[in-house]
């Protein structure tokens, strides 16, 4: 439906500036998941602070909205669907950095080193989830509604599979401490694979069901 609002063609260069901050939100955030997981699944040090390094993808935030209302309060006729649709994915991708650095804090919880099956098997699923960044980015940069779909269908089939996870975990005699902190990252990582989904959402699908599925999903 939104066909040529992704594409950049006619687009405003406030607006054009506002994808391309989106689209590093997204990447300064898959580099603070990197960095969180390395610590939480690798038992790595953290490397960096990630309160610091969300600093970032909240001033992305503030400058995509200033973008908008500027573009907006100059000719609000032009680029008005892409400007709704940008307030809309801004706020996903803000998320996904706070997500990320929640996965860090999650590591003092943790009395001992992840190790074993359900260490193992988060590691797995975080290999799935990791490439919808860039996919998720594609997506829109290259308005291509086709991979934006396999991103929302990836994003459902993840989900299905950190709930049974969290089942698993909910069920096992690991530790209060490692409990705590395998049902919480996966629960974590789930908001993620949502919101980069929600970003999908808004190449593959009308306005009003943007952050909603259909019956093709």
């Amino acid at each position: 439906m939104f066909r040529g609002i992704f594409s950049g063609a006619q687009r405003s260069p406030l607006i054009e500036a506002a994808f391309e901050d989106v689209s590093s939100m997204l990447r300064h955030s898959s580099r603070m998941l990197d960095l969180a997981l390395a610590a939480l699944l690798d038992n790595q040090p953290l490397e960096r602070d990630l309160d610091a390094m969300d600093d970032p993808v909240d001033e992305g935030e503030r400058m995509v909205r200033r973008s908008v209302l500027e573009h907006l309060s100059f000719n609000p006729q032009q680029d008005l669907v892409a400007s709704l649709v940008l307030v809309s994915m801004v706020q996903d991708a803000e998320r996904i950095g706070d997500f990320a650095r929640g996965i860090g804090e999650l590591v003092p919880l943790a009395r001992s080193p992840r190790t074993g099956p359900f260490a193992e098997r988060l590691r797995s699923i975080v290999r799935n989830l990791r490439p919808l960044f860039e996919e998720t980015e594609a997506a829109f940069r290259k308005d291509d509604p086709a991979r934006a779909r396999r991103v929302m269908e990836r994003a459902s089939e993840l989900k299905a599979e950190l709930q049974r996870y969290t089942a698993d975990v909910a069920a096992s005699d690991l530790t209060a401490d490692m409990a705590v902190v395998y049902a919480s990252a996966a629960r974590i990582l789930r908001r993620i694979g949502a919101h980069l989904s929600n970003i999908a959402s808004s190449v593959a699908q009308p306005y009003d069901r943007i952050r909603h599925g259909d019956e093709d999903v």
